[in-house]
């Protein structure tokens, strides 16, 4: 049986090893890192804004007044 939790701390534990082996393995693992995160957060970013875009209105409060002629 398969145990996501522990597998998780299995992949913690081996991205520690490798990066404590060499510092160019560390660096490689900072910047994938940040990497994903930030293609995380612009995903989440839009995904968001997309469904705020479909649920709130095109204009929020009062309608400007009539201009004069």
């Amino acid at each position: 049986m398969v145990n996501p939790i522990a597998e998780v701390f299995e992949l913690i534990g081996y991205t520690t090893e490798v990066a404590l082996g060499d510092p160019i393995a560390a660096v490689l693992i900072l910047i994938a890192n940040l990497l994903l995160g930030g293609s995380i957060l612009v995903f989440f970013g839009l995904a968001i804004g997309g469904i705020l875009d479909t649920i709130l209105p095109d204009q929020i409060g009062r309608s400007p007044p009539p201009q004069e002629r």
